[in-house]
C-alpha cells in the first residue's frame, strides 16, 4: 500500500529534480521517526527516580515493601483524587434529568444535567451513612433517593426530603446536600471533573482537545475490561498520541493521519472513520483490573453505518485485550513509571506518588483530598438514636450492606 501512495506521487512529479526533493523528504522524514524512536524508548528506559525532577523531589520510600494495594490506594490519594479526568462529552445529555454514573478507584460519583441545563458532578453517597443515592450507570431523574431512610435530593444535590430528621430540633435540610464535585466543559463539549476538596476552582486550561466534537452526537457505547494495571493501557494512550502527531506537517499531504489526541491522563481521543469517533476513558478498578469505557460519535447529518460502528467497537476491544494478555517482561518488574504531556510539560506519576508521601510522612496521616467532612456532631447523638429507632421497627434494608457509623461528625471513606 505505502508502495502504491510513492509511486502515485512518483508519478504526479513532473521533472527530476521534484523526484529528488520528494526522495530526500521522505528520507528525512523517516531518520527523524527512528530519532522520536531513540529518544521515546531511552526515556521510557530510564528508572523512576533517576531524572532531575526525581532527584529535587526525592523517590518513593521502600516501594519494594509496599504491596501491589498499597500502591494502588497511594495512586488514588494522590493522583486521582486530584487530577482533572475527563469523563464524558456533553452530547451525552438530552434532557433534564439525565445523569451517568462512574467509578474511579472506588471514588463513585455521578454527572446530571439540572433543569437549568447545567451540569453537574456529586459523591454518589448520601450524607446520612454513605448509602448509594444512584444505583444504575445512567437514567433520567431529577430527583435522587437514598432508599436506607428516604433522604431525597434534587437535581442540585440540594437535600429536599429527610424523614423525622426534618422534625429534629437544630437539623438543617441546606447543610446536608450531596458533596458537589468541581465540573468544568469545555468548548468542544468535553467535560472534566476534580475531586480534590480543597484546591481552587480555577478555570481549567491544562487540556485541549484539538478536537471539535461540538457539532457530533453520540451514536452507541461499549465498555472492555482488562485485567491489567491501569498504568499498561494510560502508557499505550500515551503512547498512540505521541505517534500520531506529525513533526513535518508540510509532509501531510503525503497521507491523512488518523487523529489522536489525550484528554488528560486516563483519556484518550481517536477518529476511527470518516466523521467517526471515539473516547476512550480508563476507570481503574484495582492494580489488576481496569474498565475502559468507549463512547463513539458522529458528525451531525452524517450517519455511521452500522457495520463500520460494530466493526469499529471490535478492533478497539481487540486491541485493549491485547494489552491484557500476560507479559512476562513486564509482570517482573513493580514499576510506577507513567508519565504523559500536559499544557506543554510532561507530567510524572512518580514523582506525584513521591511528593503525596512525602506529605503523609510530614502530616503523620494519610491524606485523602476526596473526602469531605460531613455536619457538625451537635446532633449526632440524636440522629443515631434516631436511626435505631427506625431500625428496630422498619425491616432492614435488602439491596446494599451500609455503613453502621453515622456520617455527621465523621469523614466519608472511599
Amino acid at each position: 500500500m505505502a508502495v502504491n501512495v510513492i509511486q502515485s506521487r512518483l508519478g504526479s512529479l513532473s521533472s527530476p529534480f521534484s523526484i529528488y526533493v520528494f526522495i530526500a523528504a521522505c528520507i528525512v522524514y523517516l531518520v527523524a521517526r527512528l530519532l522520536l524512536s531513540f529518544v521515546h524508548d531511552d526515556r521510557k528506559s530510564f528508572a523512576p527516580g533517576s531524572s532531575l525532577d526525581q532527584a529535587e523531589k526525592g523517590s518513593l520510600k521502600k516501594q519494594e515493601n509496599m504491596s501491589d494495594d498499597e500502591i494502588f490506594q497511594l495512586e488514588k490519594r494522590a493522583f486521582f483524587s486530584k487530577t482533572w479526568l475527563f469523563v464524558c462529552h456533553r452530547s451525552r445529555f438530552d434532557k433534564s434529568g439525565d445523569y451517568h454514573a462512574y467509578d474511579v478507584a472506588g471514588i463513585s460519583f455521578f454527572v446530571v444535567l439540572g433543569k437549568d441545563l447545567k451540569l453537574r458532578a456529586f459523591h454518589n453517597v448520601c450524607r446520612h451513612r454513605a448509602y448509594t443515592v444512584v444505583r444504575k450507570p445512567c437514567g433520567t431523574s431529577t430527583r435522587f433517593s437514598c432508599k436506607y431512610h428516604g433522604w431525597q435530593y434534587d437535581d442540585k444535590g440540594a437535600l429536599v426530603k429527610a424523614p423525622k430528621f426534618d422534625e429534629s430540633p437544630g437539623f438543617v435540610l441546606e447543610d446536608n446536600g450531596l458533596f458537589e464535585i468541581k465540573l468544568i466543559t469545555t468548548r468542544e463539549g468535553l467535560v472534566f471533573v476534580n475531586f480534590d476538596a480543597s484546591t481552587m476552582n480555577l478555570p481549567f486550561n491544562n487540556v485541549k482537545s484539538h478536537v471539535d466534537l461540538g457539532s457530533c452526537s453520540w451514536v452507541d457505547a461499549k465498555e472492555v475490561t482488562c485485567a491489567t494495571n491501569w498504568k499498561d493501557v494510560a502508557n499505550e494512550f500515551s503512547n498512540q498520541a505521541q505517534w500520531a502527531q506529525n513533526p513535518f506537517e508540510w509532509l501531510s499531504v503525503l497521507r491523512k493521519s488518523k487523529v489522536v489526541r489525550l484528554l488528560g491522563p486516563l483519556s484518550i481521543i481517536k477518529e476511527l472513520d470518516n466523521d467517526l469517533w471515539c473516547t476512550m476513558v480508563l476507570l481503574p478498578r484495582s492494580t489488576s483490573e481496569v474498565i475502559v469505557r468507549c463512547d463513539f460519535y458522529v458528525k451531525e447529518g452524517h450517519a455511521a453505518p452500522a457495520k463500520v460502528v460494530e466493526k469499529s467497537k471490535w478492533m478497539l476491544e481487540q486491541e485493549l485485550l491485547n494489552l491484557s494478555r500476560p507479559d512476562e517482561a513486564k509482570s517482573s518488574t513493580r514499576s510506577s513509571y507513567f508519565a504523559y504531556q500536559c499544557g506543554g510539560r510532561t507530567i510524572d506519576l512518580f514523582a506525584i506518588l513521591a511528593q503525596h508521601q512525602r506529605n503523609e510522612k510530614m502530616a503523620k496521616r494519610k491524606l485523602q483530598p476526596a473526602i469531605r467532612v460531613t455536619g457538625t456532631g451537635d446532633i449526632d447523638t440524636e440522629a443515631e438514636a434516631l436511626c435505631d429507632a427506625l431500625e428496630g421497627v422498619a425491616d432492614s434494608p435488602s439491596l446494599e450492606k451500609c455503613s453502621r457509623i453515622s456520617s455527621f461528625p465523621q469523614t466519608l471513606e472511599w
